[in-house]
């Protein structure tokens, strides 16, 4: 009995044996493996690196339109936002001190013409002096100016159009006092000449020149995007926020734009430089301006890391300052799929 179980378990064991020994084995890499990948050519570029910033749409002939002199306010006949035609009246003063005014010194200049025609009479007599003569003649001249002064005011008492346009912004009611030259309106005209104004950083300002170009998009118009270029440059710092302001002249076509619109503003200074431009397909990782992409040797057929320092990204393009010296292609399709050292197999266009 014994005999018949031992035989019976030992052919078992060496079953056992074999399917462990069989499992444990572990299977040989496929060294002829290649993945598939496709390669674009690195391409030298003579560029500007963007300056990017933000501004504001503003019209060229937009002005604040202010009485000449200070009073009440009478009377506003416009409201914001509101079409006005040339020479329309936007908005008068109580006159009733300003004619007072004019009627003062109309009276003043009256009389002195009056005494000048009698001392001219007696100086021809002889019985007025040469001296009396000039200081009554001089008296004459001073109450004329003070005469046309007061005319002056009083027609710039109102505030009138100066062209067809828009009122952008009310700053006053009626009833409200108001000083000489404080703005009532802002007022833009009716031309069509855009600009927009940004603040940029003094390291910014070194880079750009007038008539430097630049792009402009707006959230209105999200497909769209705009030509303009640099037309004012300020020297000195705004001393609320540091930054200098630019002005760019924009070419918006026959599309609508409102003043206040926010500009996204790409400008390409006129210093340029050499750089290698790739895809941005091809970038695998990228940390801050460091990079990492995959290149093929070409002798191997194997993939190589290359470690990039990114510039700045353009249309769909990196422009890589260094890293790229003495290579021709980088990998694009396939390049995050890859390790160091995998044999790759390059597609063509017609694969």
């Amino acid at each position: 009995m014994k005999k018949i179980l031992l035989w019976t378990i030992v052919p078992g064991i060496m079953v056992i044996f074999i399917l462990i020994s069989c499992t444990s084995e572990k299977p040989k890499e496929n060294k002829d493996i290649k993945t598939e990948v496709k390669i674009a050519p690195v391409e030298w570029q003579t560029l500007a690196k963007p300056l990017h910033t933000y501004g504001r749409v503003f019209s060229k002939k937009e002005i604040r339109l202010s009485f000449k002199i200070g009073g009440i306010i009478q009377r506003i006949a416009v409201e914001e936002g509101q079409r006005v035609k040339k020479g329309q009246l936007l908005a008068k003063l109580n006159l009733l001190e300003i004619e007072s005014q004019v009627r003062q010194a109309r009276s003043v200049f009256e009389k002195a013409g009056r005494d000048l025609d009698r001392i001219k009479k007696l100086y021809k007599e002889k019985a007025a002096t040469l001296e009396q003569h000039q200081n009554i003649q001089t008296y004459f001249q001073v109450t004329q100016s003070q005469l046309k002064t007061a005319e002056f005011n009083l027609r710039f008492s109102e505030i009138r159009a100066p062209s067809n346009g828009r009122i952008l912004k009310r700053l006053m009611e009626e009833n409200e006092i108001t000083g000489p030259g404080t703005p009532l309106f802002i007022f833009a005209a009716a031309a069509k000449d855009w600009i927009i104004r940004a603040g940029i950083s003094d390291r910014d300002l070194i880079r750009i020149q007038y008539n430097d170009p630049a792009v402009v998009r707006f959230d209105a118009y999200p497909d769209k995007k705009f030509k303009a270029a640099v037309t004012e440059i300020v020297e000195s710092a705004d001393p609320y926020t540091g930054t200098y302001e630019i002005e760019l002249k924009l070419n918006a076509g026959d599309l609508r734009l409102v003043s206040g619109f926010v500009a996204d503003i790409d400008i390409f200074p006129s210093a340029r430089e050499n750089y290698a431009v790739i895809p941005v397909e091809a970038l695998v990782t990228a940390d801050g301006s460091q990079g990492q992409i995959f290149a093929i040797d070409p002798n191997t057929n194997k993939a190589r890391e290359v470690y990039i320092q990114i510039q700045f990204l353009f249309d769909g393009k990196i422009a890589v300052a260094s890293g790229l010296e003495n290579i021709t292609h980088v990998v694009t399709d396939g390049a995050s799929y890859l390790t160091e050292g995998d044999v790759v197999s390059i597609q063509t266009e017609k694969d």
